[in-house]
């Protein structure tokens, strides 16, 4: 059980760096949503980003993860092409941003106002299409 919703605690969310945990509730819903499609676990690798942890990390700028709007996420039982699909029935993440990883077999979901959808392959951001052609897209999660 968890303290923000059924299934999710504020501490899966918290930045490794300062262990804030500023989260929208809109994002914690959307994602109980997806755990309850996936019938799953819906493993957290990323919540709430502090300024300096997402430096640290390489993230963009203006990361979602600095306003507590994303999460990078593993579902162990599907593919990184598995969880897209997934994320795409929830209406939050249909309607704002996912992007996909492959070769490191996560998924990146969050609450934006606009559709977006991005890949990442060899360092580099490419598109959702190139990067779902890849076998990787096809592989199980591992992060």
């Amino acid at each position: 059980m968890g303290d923000l919703s059924r299934n999710f605690s504020r501490s899966e969310f918290a930045c490794r760096c300062c262990g804030r945990a500023d989260i929208d509730p809109r994002l914690v819903e959307a994602l109980q949503q997806l755990r309850d499609l996936a019938d799953a676990p819906v493993r957290v690798t990323s919540g709430y980003r502090c300024p300096e942890h997402n430096r640290a990390v390489g993230g963009a700028k203006q990361s979602r993860h600095l306003r507590g709007h994303a999460a990078d996420i593993v579902i162990k039982s599907l593919s990184v092409a598995g969880m897209y699909e997934l994320a795409e029935q929830v209406a939050a993440f249909r309607n704002g941003g996912i992007g996909v990883y492959p070769e490191q077999g996560f998924v990146h979901v969050d609450i934006r106002e606009v559709r977006t959808r991005w890949g990442h392959l060899d360092d580099k951001y490419v598109s959702f299409e190139e990067a779902m052609k890849t076998n990787g897209g096809e592989r199980n999660a591992t992060a």
